[in-house]
């Protein structure tokens, strides 16, 4: 998604494969030798995408289906319906731009902190743009006045927004993107495939050689080497920090993350943060969610049952789930 600031964080999870052999059953066409895997690596959704995929030639339907979800969750390519609501504050989102508006809203209701409609606020700040900048004080007041699900009318998939409220899904479409893909490689059969969204990655299905997948987390200190990396059945990875996209003014540096309370650049104590669970577009929300929400916030998130986290804070402790415990493998190097 080109040009897209994220509302709260995502940065980047390195996922490391290691194939092996056994029989798998695939009803796809160009089916091949079952361990043997195919992969193809673009960009799209303002990062790069790898698509790798075991017993199956065939990677471009997956990739289709990951180009037409950029465009149309992109809120600045011009042919989308967000592009054209925030354009006018009025109109009618598409199928995918309208389930991704519910499910964020769901998101935000239940655990806060990530708000898909402080479109204008992001572009103030321009982090990931081409001309980042500091917005003046009142600029922030203004955006922030404008933005909250509140200021929205809703009525099925229409919009309308008196306020001036925009909308950006940089905190959730990659996760939402994955969703989808996962219903298409389920739908087809597909029995293991491993997909990467800059900041978040899908596990699907089971390894040709039964073992669990193992994921790299990047050291956020270090953000070329892996900090540790840990084991996992099927899937979906998000890691959050900012680390990797920000700027610098004035001396001080400002992280993409933007913390919603103050219309400014989160200055959370945590460096990081990764959530597995079952669902994309919640392991993408509650990464960003957690990173923000800080160290005080982790409580109630290492006993969720739902999900897995990992978060290093900015002293570099490493705080993880209990269920976390003997998959983890901390790299020495």
């Amino acid at each position: 998604m080109k040009h897209k600031t994220v509302i709260a964080a995502v940065c980047f999870a390195l996922a490391l494969i290691l194939a092996g052999a056994v029989l798998i059953y695939t009803k796809k066409r160009n089916t091949t030798d079952s361990s043997e895997a195919f992969k193809t690596e673009f960009f799209t959704m303002d990062t790069v995408c790898g698509i790798t995929l075991y017993g199956n030639s065939d990677l471009s339907e997956y990739r289709a289906l990951i180009e037409r979800l950029d465009k149309e969750l992109d809120s600045h390519d011009e042919g989308s319906s967000i592009y054209k609501f925030n354009q006018s504050g009025s109109g009618e989102l598409s199928k995918n731009a309208a389930e991704l508006y519910d499910k964020s809203k769901t998101l935000f209701e239940q655990y806060g902190n990530v708000d898909v409609t402080y479109g204008g606020l992001i572009a103030r700040w321009g982090i990931t743009s081409d001309s980042p900048r500091v917005p003046s004080d009142e600029e922030i007041a203004a955006e922030l006045e404008k933005a909250g699900f509140d200021k929205l009318e809703q009525n099925g998939s229409k919009l309308h927004s008196a306020s001036g409220a925009s909308l950006d899904f940089g905190a959730t479409a990659k996760g939402y993107a994955l969703d989808k893909v996962y219903e298409e490689l389920k739908e087809n059969g597909e029995s293991c495939a491993v997909v990467t969204l800059g900041s978040s990655t899908l596990l699907y299905g089971k390894k040709p050689d039964g073992k669990p997948f193992k994921t790299g987390v990047k050291d956020p200190f270090s953000p070329d080497r892996l900090l540790l990396t840990f084991e996992s059945g099927e899937a979906f990875v998000s890691t959050s920090g900012g680390y990797e996209r920000f700027f610098e003014a004035g001396g001080k540096r400002y992280i993409h993350i933007l913390d919603l309370k103050t219309g400014r650049p989160s200055e959370s104590d945590l460096a990081s943060v990764t959530v597995i669970c079952d669902s994309g577009i919640k392991s993408d929300f509650l990464s960003t969610a957690i990173f923000i929400g800080g160290r005080e916030g982790l409580t109630k998130y290492l006993d969720d049952s739902s999900i897995q986290i990992i978060a290093v804070d900015n002293e570099g402790e490493i705080i993880y789930s209990q269920s976390l415990g003997g998959k983890i493998t901390m790299n020495g190097g």
